[in-house]
Formats: C-alpha cells, structure tokens, sequence
C-alpha cells in the first residue's frame, strides 16, 4: 500500500520549525534535507521519531548540486505533498519553491516564531499551537530533560508553607539566611544553630524542619512539614514556586514544569538548571527566580541555555524579589530577556500579578533577532 502524505523539511540552525512542521502537517512519511553541518541533528530527529523517516544530505549551497538532489525526490507515489521551508539555507528555500510551486499536489509552508503557519501557494496562513508538552518537545531534539516537578505535584499544604518560609525571611532576613545557606551547603547537616542562637532541625522521617529564628526584640518559631519541604525552604523553592503560581493564571499558559535539571546524553550528570519553564503552546517560556542578582554572570548562562535548550522563538524572564542593578538590568536588555521586580511593584503599590503579565504580553509575540 502506498503511503499517503509525504514530508519534506530543510533542516537549518533551529530545529523547532522542524518540530513544527511535523506535528502540523502529521504525515505518513517524512524526508529531512540537510547539509553537512546539519547532518547529526537530522539523525538525531530522525531517530525519534515513530514514522517511516529518510535523511538526505544536500550541498548547502552549490545551485546545481541542490537542483541535482531536488530532481532525485520521487514525489509520484505520496498522494500529497507538503514541504518546510522554514529551515536551511535560503537557496534551499528558493530551489524547492521554485521546481515545486506549480504541482498541484504539493503544499509549501513557511512557519514564524509564534507558530504561524503560511501556505506559500494559496498566501493563506493558521494560527496554531505545535508545542503540547514540554517534555515531548525536548524528546524530539534528543534533550535530556532529567528531572523536573509539574507544578500539579505541590499542593495547598506547600503553598502555605511557602508563605510560612516568606514570613520567615521578612522575620529577620540576616539569621534566616545564615540557617539556609549552611543547611544548603552541607548536605551531610540536618541542623545548625547561628551565633544568635537561632535554629533549624531536619526530621528525614516526617519531612519535617523546626525552624526558630532569634533577632534583638525576640523570637519566633515554625514548624513546616512536606515532602516537598527540602526543595521549598533550601533552594529557594518558596520563590520559584510563588512565582509559577502567579504564572500559571496567565492566559497563555498550558503547562508549567518547576525545577528543571537538564543532563548529558552520554553519562546523565547535570549540565544545566532552569528554576520554570512555561509551554504556552506557541513557544517556551524560560524563567530564572532568583531572591536577588550579585553577579551579573548568571545573566549570560541564563540566555545561553534559553538559546540551546529553547531554540530561537524562545522568550527569558529574570524574576527577582529585590531591585535590579542598573548593571544586571543592561545585561538582560541587550541579552533579550525580561526582567521583572516584587520589590518594585511593593513600591508602587501596584498588583505584581497585572503587572508581570501586561510585561509578557507587550514582548511575547515580538520576534527574537537571530
């Protein structure tokens, strides 16, 4: 029996295009074009995927060689046609235009950064949601998402707990600091006591921290139990998981992952962190949660994992609890990413949540420059 619908895709730089056009056009075949340079990220796509798949590598560049390759693809037996020009290079693009615009059964598309679809034949375009969950997305590229929580898995007990560690921290910042960071910094340790006298106690057995915080006009006590409760008050848990919940009431959100370790292929050791990533169906979300930024360093690693893990489509967001530095700041702008400050709305007066989303929605359909 002959397969029905072919597709044809040029696989340039950015592989979600590719993703893209496959999802959309869901075919019974696919036929990735590719260049040297592109040859191992067109095995990997072609590996995962679970339908009859073929790689043919093409001259990048050389007019005659790319005709030569285009007149070799037998399109008699497919039923339908449909052919990404979104990647590869722009003679790619040109060539399979040209030598297939004018047969009826082939279908050309061109896919944008918010996932607009454009049939260039009939110049009709659809607006589509490619991205359906985060985790089969990073499959497709063969990105090793190691571990990583739905936001789903914290409950209601885990956000009163993260208000109970905000309370703590408003309490007297100093000592609550001084607990966290040397808990943090020896795992061997289940408790500690500062030169204050103020303590914390981990209980493994009940998932339980006792937590009494000492400052000049007295003291106060907390105990906080989950099995959540290590990643909330140690890794500033609390933060990450205060701001996915205001995230997860924008519109545009479909999905929300919390605590995100990406890993090598080879040997599983973790490589990068991202505190949430937000599917918006369209593109990704990429959001750093951080209390406060001393070192504007983090910024350029920020940007550099939304690019190799997100593609170009998209989007970053720093999100801090206290001010920006005009250094940090500057960093964020010319790295294109979003930054968005809790102390600031305090000063203001104004709702963090209506404010953090007006920002996302002024930026999130711009284009990225390449």
């Amino acid at each position: 029996m002959s397969i029905s619908h072919l597709h044809i895709t040029l696989v340039g730089g950015q592989p979600a295009p590719v993703y893209q056009g496959i999802l959309f056009e869901n075919p019974d075949k696919v036929i990735f074009i590719c260049s040297t340079q592109t040859l191992d990220e067109a095995q990997k796509m072609s590996v995962s995927l679970s339908i009859p798949s073929e790689v043919i590598e093409v001259s990048p560049v050389d007019v005659n060689l790319i005709n030569s390759s285009i007149n070799k693809i037998d399109i008699s037996k497919y039923d339908k046609v449909s052919i990404n020009i979104s990647g590869g290079t722009k003679i790619w693009s040109i060539l399979f235009y040209e030598y297939f615009k004018n047969n009826d059964k082939v279908e050309i598309i061109y896919i944008d950064q918010n996932n607009t679809v454009w049939n260039l034949k009939t110049k009709t375009f659809k607006d589509q949601e490619l991205i359906h969950d985060i985790k089969s997305y990073f499959s497709f590229f063969n990105i090793n998402l190691k571990t990583s929580k739905e936001i789903n898995a914290l409950s209601d007990n885990d956000s009163k707990i993260c208000k109970a560690i905000e309370e703590m921290r408003n309490y007297c910042i100093k000592e609550f600091n001084d607990l966290i960071q040397n808990l943090s910094s020896k795992n061997h340790l289940n408790e500690y006591t500062t030169k204050k006298g103020s303590k914390i106690k981990y209980d493994s057995h009940s998932k339980t921290f006792h937590v009494l915080l000492k400052k000049n006009s007295g003291s106060k006590e907390w105990v906080i139990s989950s099995p959540n409760v290590r990643y909330l008050l140690l890794n500033t848990g609390w933060f990450e998981y205060k701001v996915a919940q205001i995230l997860s009431n924008w519109k545009h959100c479909k999905q929300i992952l919390l605590n995100c370790e990406f890993a090598s292929q080879d040997n599983n050791n973790t490589m990068n962190e991202v505190d949430i990533i937000v599917n918006t169906g369209k593109k990704l979300l990429f959001v750093e949660c951080k209390t406060q930024v001393f070192n504007s360093i983090d910024i350029d690693k920020f940007a550099t994992v939304i690019r190799n893990y997100g593609g170009l489509a998209s989007k970053g967001l720093l999100v801090t609890d206290a001010k920006l530095t005009n250094n940090v700041e500057k960093k964020c702008n010319n790295s294109g990413i979003l930054t968005f400050s809790f102390e600031n709305t305090h000063k203001f007066n104004v709702n963090p949540e209506q404010l953090l989303f007006l920002k996302l929605e002024s930026e999130w359909l711009n284009i990225n420059p390449k």
